[in-house]
This record gives C-alpha cells, sequence and structure tokens, in this order.
C-alpha cells in the first residue's frame, strides 16, 4: 500500500511534466547499460504513467549487460503487474539481469543481432568475480523458470540460462550457460520476431501507425539511486539516529530532532521507492526506538540496561531489511551490515560525546530550551498549598548514570532525579536546584558532597 500510494502521487507528476497528448498511445521506455536501483524507479513510473495515459502498450528496449539481482527482482514485479501490454525490444543484449525483465514482458521481439541470456548470478568482492554459492544459483533459476511460466514460455530455456547444468537437446551443451539469439529465440517461442526499427516493431505487435511517447530517465531515478547507495545510506543512518538520540536527551523539540526525523525519513523513502523497503523495516526501526526511549527515560533508574541492547538491535535490523531483497547476495548482505553497524555506532558514539562535552562549552544545543523548561513552565506546575523547594539546596551524588534521568541519593535517601547537564556519570557529585515534587532537577557541583 506504502508503495503504491507513493507511485501514483510520482505518476501524477509526471504527467504533468510529460503532457501526454491524446495520439500518444505507444510508449517506450530504454533500459541502457546496469540494472540498478534507479531503474526500479524508472521502470515502475514509466508503467503507471503509461497505464494512466491510456497507452495501447509499452515497449522496453533493452541495451544491458546485466545489474543487482535485488534491483532486477523488484523490476520484474512491476513489469509482471503492469496493467498495460509490455513488449520486449532486444536491441543489442540482454543479459543476466535484463534477461529477466526481458522473459517478464508479455512479448519478445529482437533487433538483427540481438541475443539473450547468460543469466548466472555472480558475487563481486575484493577477489574479483566469483560464482554465487549453490542457493543463490537454484533460487534465480526457480525466478526464471517462473516468469518464464507466467508468460507463457519454457521454464526449461529460462533455467538454462542460470544453471549452466541444465541441458537441452539441441540447444545447449554441459556446462554451459544459454544465451538465445534471435533465430534460435524465434524457433523456441521466446521471441516473435527480428525487426529493425521502431516501424517494423510496431507491425509485428499491430500497433503500425500508433504515436510514440519515450518516457526519459528522469533526475529523481538518478538521485534514487545515488540515496541507496552504501556510503550515502550509511550517512543518512549516521545522521537520523545521532539527530534522534540528541533529541530525546535534550527537553523540547529543535532542530537535531528535525534533522534526525528528515535523515531517516529520505532513507527510508528511496528505499521504499526502489523495492526493498516495506512496513516491516519502519515497524522495526519504531519498536527499536520506543524500546531506546524506554531505556532512557523509565528504565534507567534501575540501571537497567536490555531495553537499550534491544532497541539498538531492532533499528539495525529495520535499516538492514531496508537495504536487502530476498536475493541478495551474501556479499552485498555483509556490506549491508557493516553500513548498518558504522551507522549506528557512530550515531551513539557522536551522540554520547555531544551530550557529556556540550554542556561545558558554548555551543550548548537545547541550553535555551532546557533552562526555559526547568525554570519556567515547569516550577508553576508545583500543587497548591506543596511546600516550596522543599529539597532545593540538598547535595548528594548520582546514584546511577543521569542520561538525564536518573536516581541521585541524598544523606541515604534516594529520589528520581533529572540533570540540567544532561549526561552526569554515577558518582557525581549534585545539588537540587529545583523541586517539582514528582520530579528533582540537579546539577553537578564541585568538590565533596555532602550526605
Amino acid at each position: 500500500m506504502m508503495q503504491r500510494a507513493i507511485q501514483w502521487l510520482l505518476v501524477g507528476l509526471t504527467l504533468v511534466l510529460v503532457g501526454v497528448s491524446a495520439n500518444a498511445e505507444v510508449w517506450e521506455l530504454i533500459v541502457d547499460g546496469e540494472i540498478g536501483r534507479g531503474t526500479v524507479s524508472y521502470l515502475r513510473n514509466g508503467l503507471a504513467a503509461a497505464a494512466d495515459a491510456g497507452a495501447r502498450a509499452v515497449v522496453i528496449t533493452f541495451s544491458t549487460p546485466g545489474g543487482l539481482l535485488d534491483a532486477a527482482v523488484a523490476a520484474r514485479d512491476a513489469i509482471l503487474d503492469a496493467t498495460v501490454p509490455t513488449i520486449a525490444y532486444v536491441d543489442r543484449e540482454a543479459f543476466s539481469a535484463g534477461a529477466l525483465l526481458a522473459i517478464a514482458c508479455e512479448r519478445v521481439a529482437f533487433a538483427p543481432g540481438g541475443v539473450l541470456g547468460a543469466a548466472t548470478p555472480v558475487l563481486i568482492g575484493a577477489g574479483g568475480v566469483e560464482e554465487a554459492p549453490e542457493k543463490v544459483v537454484s533460487a534465480t533459476r526457480a525466478l526464471f523458470a517462473a516468469t518464464a511460466d507466467a508468460r507463457g514460455r519454457e521454464a526449461l530455456i529460462a533455467e538454462a540460462m542460470v544453471d549452466p547444468t541444465v541441458v537441452i537437446s539441441g540447444l545447449t551443451e554441459a556446462n554451459r550457460l544459454l544465451t538465445l539469439s534471435a533465430e534460435s529465440a524465434l524457433a523456441r517461442g521466446y521471441s516473435e520476431g527480428t525487426v529493425e526499427g521502431w516501424e517494423e516493431l510496431l507491425s509485428l505487435v499491430e500497433l503500425a501507425g500508433e504515436a510514440r511517447v519515450e518516457f526519459a530517465y528522469r533526475v529523481l531515478d538518478q538521485v534514487l539511486a545515488t540515496l541507496t547507495s552504501r556510503w550515502v545510506a550509511a550517512l543518512l543512518i549516521t545522521v537520523g539516529l545521532l539527530g534522534l538520540i540528541v533529541e530525546m536527551l535534550v527537553p523540547g523539540f529543535g532542530v537535531s530532532g528535525l534533522v534526525g526525523v528528515a535523515a531517516l525519513g529520505i532513507f527510508f523513502w528511496s528505499h521504499v521507492l526502489v523495492g526493498l523497503a516495506g512496513w516491516e523495516s519502519i515497524a522495526l526501526l519504531l519498536g527499536g526506538i520506543v524500546a531506546v526511549l524506554l531505556e532512557v527515560f523509565v528504565f534507567t533508574a534501575v540501571d537497567f540496561g536490555v531495553a537499550g541492547v534491544a532497541g539498538l538491535v531492532l533499528v539495525g535490523l529495520g535499516f538492514y531489511t531496508a537495504m536487502v531483497g530476498p536475493l541478495t547476495g551474501s556479499e552485498e548482505a555483509l556490506k549491508a551490515v557493516g553500513v548498518v553497524s558504522a551507522g549506528v555506532l557512530i550515531g551513539v558514539v557522536v551522540a554520547v560525546v555531544l551530550i557529556t562535552r556540550l554542556p561545558r562549552t558554548r555551543l550548548r544545543f537545547g541550553g535555551v530550551i532546557l533552562s526555559s523548561t526547568l525554570s519556567g513552565g515547569a516550577s508553576r506546575r508545583q500543587k497548591d498549598g506543596e511546600p516550596a523547594a522543599s529539597w532545593v539546596g540538598r547535595r548528594g551524588e548520582a546514584a546511577t548514570d543521569l542520561r538525564p534521568v536518573g536516581v541521585g541519593r541524598f544523606s541515604g535517601e534516594r529520589a528520581d532525579v533529572v540533570s540540567q547537564e544532561g549526561h552526569l556519570p554515577k558518582g557525581t557529585p549534585i545539588e537540587v536546584i529545583l523541586d517539582q515534587g514528582f520530579r528533582k532537577v540537579v546539577r553537578r557541583i564541585q568538590g565533596r558532597s555532602e550526605q
């Protein structure tokens, strides 16, 4: 539902910009170069826009060596779900991920010299290119077979494109991947013919004379490809967590909270549009944030750390599941783990440094908010008839870490306290400066504590 809502919003904007005319009947989408996550957004919105404009068909022209498998899976789903007829035109080559997308189209045509296939999944790492594990090959083989079967094509031929152990008499040899030429594709039902140029293609698919609309690769698709890259994703995670952590420890809602929410919003928005993130990823993130909030504001008083650890794990899982798909290779999955771990760790460390050091400088974010909250409206909430400032001036020490909520010990008596200065470690000498009955506000004092 979330992906659909965003998709139709973008479709509306696209139609305004494209200005589709009444005779724009056949749309062309071009998959040229490597297939990435920006390709998913491009195909999804192009297909949706064409359907909304009443196009009679969409031609997807392929000239690609392949690309990311998880992106190809999301793009394949978009093609299978399209409500407008789809035609693949193999202009030069549709290898690997490109072969999957071409097979997903309802009809296929070739340009002279076009080839389709060679789709075994590989891993690209520091050691170069190597074949993917058997489970990835098996899953990809099943994906190709299911896609071919959905379009009424021979599934075994699609499997032979992925797995070199599949042998088809008269078509493939042992231990060699299948690549179909225009002639062999026509003979085995994977092509309706070989054509040269747009007019011949339209004649082949009974659409001669229809107007042509080319759906250009948009700036937004390029932006999405950048936002979903590993290093930009790591930056968004770090900024988002850092902003929220600082905001949780400083009363009021200010710039850090807005920046944090914006960074996390951009992260999930971009990953939703490319087909990786779903509601489960967002649910994990929100669950983790709730657990961290409980740790900071509830369990801190009893030195309870399980909620905080569980919260960070849930937050990490939310980010991780938003960055990988069902067929993401182990190499990419490990990189995603590294990105998430680095983002979470850097965000937490920087937040701790800021909370422990900024209160001593003139750069104290939220200091004005904190002071006004503690000394202004909060003090006016004291109950009528209650002795004013009964604890003010009492000195003791922090019985737990104050982050900024915790427990103070005063002459053997324990009380819930809030640190005016943010984080204070356990054992820090403190003095009560404001007594609200249900909450005592304290600050650090120099010298020996009085108990």
